[in-house]
């Protein structure tokens, strides 16, 4: 019979040949190793294939090095880009070309770390940042590590992602959670940083008293309706092919202006009616005129969707010598985006890579709900064993979703 003792030095463990620190004062069986207790739970991950399938499949537990924690993952939010990767196969050139692990939006519990860990702890709650760069080359070494051409990005083939309940990552990229959020809060992170990214790239076009534009009221738009709610930016129109989007996206918002997108009318005509919702009138696109009253135009405009119509609307829509941001991530090519008037109105068409240093703000702003408050994006909630159900109500046009997050509540002992 094995008795139970309680640990009150800070003993080795070993994990698959690696040394990792166990939490003081823990108590366990005294032949009960961690991996043993592991193994009980299992690992089951979801995996797509470059046939389009996808499954729930038992994995190994992975082992971390030494510079890396081992944490269970306790929420995963799904998107845009997992069912990309499911229904296309890629996102331009990054392929599903092997069986891969879908999943880069975690939160979750460090139940060890390695010997040279030092920011977390065993117990610590963390949100979880998907990247991880090289921290060797010069786009790293100039803080531009969203650019690391040899970055290892969760989910993204041929590095596994989120959606299992155990991980192994660089603790450099755990950051530690307040007790006044939850997982699925922390989950949340990713995609504001998405969105804080964006907005940092665009110096000083947005901010208090400057009105913007939103196009698109997905999960990443609607995190760009409250962020840049939250910088003070007035007023604020959001546009989406969906009434429903909209009217969810005024229970975000209050008093955000919304504009239903007609895909039979062009992209100028759209621009010229959600320009009206600022108070600008018309003007001659053709002869370049612009409006008398062009300075109400949105100064900034945040491109969600990553559409050619909707980025075209945006071009079209913005003030002269405004931003256009596109965040969206869409196809490789775009042949028709309006050269001549981005280049006449002197208009900053810019583009963005995920993120950098975004995760220490996004947590600040989701803690305790005092600059953001993104809870009631979360439409549904699956155990990590419904994980294929999960994926098929996104994609299911009849049951609406905005953000669907996999959860994992199973106890680990640390």
């Amino acid at each position: 019979m094995t008795s139970a003792v309680a640990i009150t030095v800070d003993p080795a463990v070993e994990l698959n040949g690696h040394t990792l620190k166990r939490k003081k004062t823990a108590t366990h069986s005294t032949n009960d190793t961690l991996m043993e207790r592991l193994r009980k739970h299992g690992n089951p991950a979801l995996h797509v294939t470059p046939d389009h399938k996808i499954e729930l499949l038992p994995t190994e537990i992975p082992t971390p090095s030494p510079q890396e924690a081992l944490v269970h993952v306790r929420c995963t939010g799904i998107c845009g880009s997992d069912m990309h990767l499911w229904h296309r196969g890629s996102i331009g050139p990054l392929v599903v070309d092997r069986a891969c692990i879908l999943g880069h939006e975690p939160s979750g519990v460090v139940l060890a770390v390695g010997s040279e860990v030092v920011n977390v702890q065993p117990g610590d709650r963390v949100a979880i940042e998907p990247g991880v760069p090289c921290r060797k080359c010069w786009l790293c070494e100039a803080g531009k590590y969203n650019l690391c051409e040899d970055v290892k990005f969760a989910g993204v083939c041929p590095f596994a992602g989120t959606i299992r309940r155990f991980i192994a990552h660089d603790a450099r990229y755990l950051h530690k959670l307040p007790d006044s959020m939850t997982f699925a809060q922390g989950a949340l992170v990713e995609p504001l940083s998405v969105v804080l990214h964006a907005i940092k790239q665009c110096g000083g076009s947005i901010g208090i008293g400057r009105p913007a534009l939103i196009c698109g009221a997905g999960p990443i738009g609607l995190c760009a309706l409250a962020a840049a709610r939250a910088t003070g930016a007035w007023p604020l129109v959001i546009t989406d092919v969906d009434q429903a989007k909209l009217d969810f996206a005024r229970q975000i918002v209050p008093g955000v202006g919304t504009y239903l997108v007609d895909m039979a009318k062009t992209p100028a005509q759209g621009s010229e009616e959600i320009r009206s919702l600022y108070g600008c009138g018309p003007r001659e696109l053709e002869r370049a005129v612009p409006s008398k009253t062009e300075y109400n135009a949105p100064s900034t405009v945040l491109e969600c969707t990553g559409i050619e119509s909707s980025v075209v609307t945006a071009a079209y829509s913005c003030r002269r010598n405004g931003t256009v941001m596109v965040i969206g991530v869409g196809r490789s090519i775009m042949n028709n985006l309006p050269f001549m008037h981005l280049s006449l109105a002197e208009i900053g068409l810019r583009f963005i890579n995920r993120y950098s240093d975004t995760w220490p703000a996004g947590i600040n702003a989701l803690a305790g709900g005092q600059v953001l408050n993104l809870d009631a994006l979360v439409t549904h909630t699956f155990p990590l064993e419904q994980a294929v159900e999960a994926m098929n109500l996104c994609a299911d046009p009849a049951t609406p979703s905005i953000k669907v997050q996999i959860v994992d509540d199973v106890e680990i002992e640390i």
